[in-house]
């Protein structure tokens, strides 16, 4: 649902001659976008008309060449870094320089423009709209044009993953992430022209990955397209495929370039006179007998130094219609309210850190960030200053929970740190800045884990709150999709249980601005030890009961459970069970938030423990990953026995009887435990009341039996009635064949 300008990607860098074939639908998407949302076409009109009103009170054809215009245009700005704390986490002062140098180019200031070829030297334009980081953000806060939001996002870049917009009339939004998502790969950065943007507000602005905040002229490029530039070849992102023009009287026909050898600057391939934006041909044209502008801003070559005056004059009829709120930009109270004519305040740091992997006895490293470790463990915590916002002179760190080192060991930027006590450790990081004070911030963002084994025969029911109290749950990106403990809705009577709150309540703001695709939480077990169960089946399962929905029947719900063990106090996690939405989604779907009512809106799940995680010392996660379209997900009566979960109940309390599975449309078991004299009768009845078996059986008394009742023995689909007549008792099960 977007306009989309894609850059070259990094094989495409400066000179280097180059092809690839740029995966990109913009001529589609943007068909698509007119047809959904007519209003699109109309403000197209109406910015066209708005431009070529602009333009025609200062002809092209009669521009003052090499002169610069009556007003200089500010536009504010402000720069997001959406980050997981990996190498996207861009410093303040790269941002600062890479503005600095975007506003050198839309003034005019490049020095390389001493290298653009001599036919098009007259013809380099000067926007002269002057780049400015906003000092005050929305709430009129003072700030230097910087926000930077933790999200799994950063690495699925588009149109969700722009967090926290500023009004987009007031400011020019900028953000910058890790990589694209699949949709935009091969995308350096893509923006929106005014008339999208006008249609889809919340969206407006420019994209990049956070490696080309200053490649080139990546950005300057975008800024080109926010203000209504096409590329110079024309709207689409296909160089080199046929002569196209941009509506620019002073941009040659052109078929585009995505390198810089001499064939490409001196390209006279489309140069047979054109016709201009009003409509007049010119067969010997001047610029028909130059060559193409290969070294034009909005062309793919990488070596682009200049944009045209007719460029420079369209951008700024842009920048003064109202079409997407453009005009307010520049107007003196929007200035004042986003200070963007003040100097760059002094502010107090941002303190902030980061947990990485952890360091290993060895010296190595964990495989991801540690923030589940045992007590007293050889691996240590390593923490990480991020703080920003200011230039950092110092930070302190303090650490609850007794180290058990005698002091941290200090690292570039980080420290590393390991824990003796139990429980939630808290992390305290003070940082000062170079003359404006110090910040502080304190966080539980680790759980230090007992090494103490609950023993074999393991249930947790999770009734009341205290029975979290060594069952630590992360809700890694601080947002409303997460783990959380539940009073009610248990199974099977509606006692406490775990909730994964995953209901895609849209269009709450989070659901608006970010995709739960990508997301993920964790709830960690205590240890047990496996090697205490007492197994006469030789298994060790590990049981559970789950109950979930999605929110839409035709949403393609992708949400996922995966459980992990570790041996070594999470050191390393090896996958032993992962679950689908098909395996986890039992329930129909509801568009207001699921939560099961009854015992038939559970399932019963059961993974068995391989022998090579059976220590006694075992671990276990349970990872969900939502996805659109998503509802709630329970979990219950977490066990770890010898059998499976259906038929646990039944070995753990003599008084039960039960047929697993049931409904079926192969064979089924019928369990129950063996009185003091074996003997038990099993009788089986169609609904007219036939039988079709009756069989006096001997077992070892007072056993767990598992009978098994052959499919071949029912002559069709339907519903039995067996009969299980004990000395002491008599049942009967309905059972439905499939």
């Amino acid at each position: 649902m977007k306009k989309t300008f894609y850059l070259l990607v990094s094989a495409f860098i400066l000179a280097i001659p180059s092809k690839a074939q740029m995966k990109c639908g913009t001529d589609d998407v943007h068909n698509k976008l007119r047809e959904q949302h007519p209003e699109i076409k109309e403000w197209e009109i109406k910015l066209g008309a708005a431009i070529k009103e602009s333009l025609d009170r200062e002809k092209e054809s009669n521009l003052k060449l090499g002169k610069t215009t009556a007003t200089v245009y500010d536009m504010p700005m402000v720069i997001h870094i959406v980050h997981d704390y990996g190498i996207e986490y861009i410093s303040d002062d790269d941002i600062f320089d890479a503005v600095r140098y975007w506003d050198i180019v839309f003034n005019k200031q490049n020095a390389d423009t001493v290298d653009v070829l001599p036919n098009f030297k007259k013809y380099i334009g000067n926007p002269e709209i002057r780049l400015r980081l906003a000092t005050k953000d929305p709430s009129g806060n003072a700030t230097k044009g910087i926000t930077r939001h933790h999200s799994y996002m950063t690495t699925r870049g588009s149109d969700v993953a722009k967090v926290g917009n500023w009004p987009n009339n007031k400011y020019l939004n900028v953000w910058f992430v890790n990589k694209f998502d699949a949709i935009h790969s091969g995308a350096a950065a893509y923006s929106y022209y005014p008339s999208t943007a006008a249609g889809m507000p919340h969206f407006d602005g420019i994209i990049g990955v956070f490696s080309y905040i200053n490649v080139q002229k990546t950005i300057p490029h975008e800024i080109g397209h926010s203000l209504n530039l096409s590329h110079t070849w024309g709207n689409t992102n296909n160089p080199g495929v046929a002569c196209g023009d941009d509506d620019v009287a002073d941009t040659p026909p052109t078929y585009g370039h995505t390198s810089c050898l001499t064939a490409d600057l001196y390209d006279t391939r489309c140069a047979t006179g054109y016709t201009d934006a009003s409509g007049t041909f010119y067969p010997n044209s001047p610029l028909a007998a130059d060559t193409s502008n290969t070294q034009n801003i909005m062309d793919y070559s990488y070596c682009e130094k200049m944009f045209t005056i007719g460029q420079a004059n369209r951008m700024r009829a842009a920048l003064t219609s109202s079409i997407a709120g453009r005009n307010n930009l520049y107007s003196p109270t929007n200035l004042a309210a986003t200070g963007a004519l003040q100097p760059r305040p002094d502010l107090k740091p941002i303190a902030d850190l980061s947990v990485e992997r952890g360091v290993l006895s060895w010296g190595g490293q964990t495989a991801e960030r540690a923030v589940f470790i045992c007590q007293n463990s050889t691996t240590r915590f390593q923490f990480r200053n991020r703080s920003w916002n200011d230039t950092i002179t110092s930070v302190n760190w303090t650490f609850s929970n007794t180290p058990a080192t005698a002091s941290s060991i200090e690292m570039t930027g980080s420290v590393l740190n390991t824990f003796s006590d139990a429980g939630w450790a808290t992390i305290t990081l003070t940082a000062t800045g170079n003359n404006s004070g110090n910040t502080t911030l304190s966080s539980q963002p680790i759980y230090v884990a007992s090494k103490t084994a609950y023993p074999g025969g393991y249930n947790q029911y999770f009734s009341n709150p205290s029975d979290f109290k060594d069952w630590p749950m992360f809700n890694h990106y601080d947002n409303n999709f997460k783990w959380e403990y539940l009073p009610t809705n248990g199974y099977p009577s509606g006692s406490g249980c775990i909730r994964y709150r995953s209901f895609d309540n849209r269009p709450t703001p989070e659901r608006y601005t970010q995709t739960q695709t990508g997301d993920y939480d964790d709830i960690y077990t205590p240890a047990f030890d496996l090697l205490d169960v007492k197994t006469t089946t030789g298994n060790v399962n590990l049981n559970f009961y789950t109950s979930g929905a999605s929110s839409f029947a035709s949403s393609g719900n992708q949400d996922s459970l995966q459980i992990f063990a570790s041996t070594n106090c999470g050191d390393t996690w090896v996958r032993v069970s992962s679950f689908d939405a098909n395996m986890i989604i039992n329930n129909p779907a509801q568009t207001t938030e699921f939560a099961p009512t009854n015992a038939s809106q559970w399932k019963a799940q059961t993974i068995n423990i391989p022998t090579s995680l059976r220590t006694n010392r075992t671990f276990f996660r349970f990872r969900y990953w939502p996805s659109e379209g998503a509802n709630n997900f329970y979990l219950d009566n977490f066990a770890i026995t010898p059998w499976t979960t259906d038929i646990k109940e039944v070995a753990q309390n003599k008084t039960e009887v039960k047929l697993y599975p049931n409904p079926t449309s192969n064979d089924t078991k019928l369990c129950f435990t063996s009185d003091n004299k074996g003997e038990a009768l099993i009788t089986v009845r169609d609904v007219t009341g036939k039988v079709i078996l009756s069989t006096q059986y001997s077992f070892s008394p007072n056993t767990f039996i598992q009978q098994e009742i052959s499919r071949s023995l029912f002559p069709s689909s339907g519903v039995y009635f067996l009969t299980l007549t004990l000395s002491s008792q008599t049942t009967t099960h309905k059972l439905m064949v499939e």
